[in-house]
This record gives C-alpha cells, structure tokens and sequence, in this order.
C-alpha cells in the first residue's frame, strides 16, 4: 500500500543525540553510559537494510516473544535466567506500556530512550549476569522503534492484524480491528 510504503521511507525520524538524552535520564546513567547510548543508535540507525528496526513493524511472533519476555523479567523475576535480547524487548515493552499509558503523545526520540534507560535499569538492579549490555540495549532501542512505527501504522486500518487490538488496548489506535492474532492480543493484554 502507498501509504506504508510512505511510513517505512522515512516518515519516522529519530535523533541519536536526543534519545541518548532520554534514555541517559530515564536510566539515570553516567556519562560513559550516556556514550554507550549514543554508539548504539548510530549503529542502529546508519543501518539501511529493509530489516533496520526503524523501517519495520512487530509481527505477530515478535509480539509474542515480547509479552513472554516481558512477563520472565518482570513478573517472575527471571533475571538470572534473562538473556540479553530478552532483556532487551522486556526493557522496551515496558518503555511501550509507560509511553502509551502517558497518551502516546511522545516522540520516537522518547521512546527509544526510555527503552535503552529502562534496560540500562534493570541490567543494574540484576547486576549484569550473563547480558551483553551493548547486545541488550540494541535490542532494546530496535524493538522500541519497531513498536513506534506499529503504533503509528496501528492508527490507520487493522492491517497490522492482532496488534490494531494490542494499539486499542493500550489506548493507541482503533479498538475495533483484530483480524485474527487474538493471541498476541491477549499476552500483551496481561501487561496492562
């Protein structure tokens, strides 16, 4: 469709200097981890690939995994158990949920820090263990934005399936489409 094809050309834009802001802030790091936010954002964002995260939306299996390593990390505080990605998407749907309970009208800059701060959260409160901090906060950033360009295609038609709900739910898009992938749905309901 004309008008996704425009999302993924750039209609999102993000700003690495202000999202290591936000994320330094919300994760209230030093500067060297402020550094650490910022190389991870160029490298994120100097990809140009169709499967840079700033150009893609979560599927359904990603949705998943996302509310089934958010509820490892957070509700059964799995941390020992917790894998770098797992951290990562956990940090970053928790970022989602704080960002669209707060009316959703924040920018992608905000966003993706509050993802990275949130991940550089918890990789503090469990004391590393077997994370690469680097690995987990550029999975984190990427799912956060993967998440920003759902949501905003999330405000258009159901054509993003079980997430149009996911978006309605959390107060970001259309309640009425769900085309299928109640599942998604349903584990990302728990996290409200």
């Amino acid at each position: 469709m004309s008008g996704e094809a425009a999302s993924y050309q750039g209609a999102v834009s993000y700003s690495k200097d202000e999202a290591a802001r936000y994320a330094a802030q919300h994760g209230e790091a030093s500067d060297e981890e402020h550094g650490l936010f910022s190389s991870v954002l160029s490298n994120l964002l100097d990809r140009d690939d169709d499967d840079a995260p700033h150009k893609k939306q979560v599927d359904e299996n990603e949705a998943n995994e996302a509310a089934q390593a958010h509820d490892r990390v957070y509700n059964q505080n799995a941390g020992g158990e917790t894998n770098s990605r797992d951290m990562g998407t956990a940090a970053a749907m928790q970022a989602f949920k704080m960002f669209s309970g707060g009316g959703g009208g924040g920018s992608s800059n905000e966003l993706v820090g509050m993802a990275m701060g949130e991940a550089m959260k918890l990789f503090k409160s469990q004391g590393g263990g077997n994370v690469n901090q680097g690995e987990m906060l550029q999975q984190a950033a990427g799912m956060a934005m993967k998440l920003f360009m759902t949501q905003k295609a999330g405000g258009g038609g159901g054509s993003s399936g079980g997430l149009g709900a996911i978006m309605g739910m959390l107060g970001g898009g259309s309640g009425g489409s769900s085309s299928g992938g109640g599942m998604a749905a349903s584990l990302l309901g728990k996290l409200l």
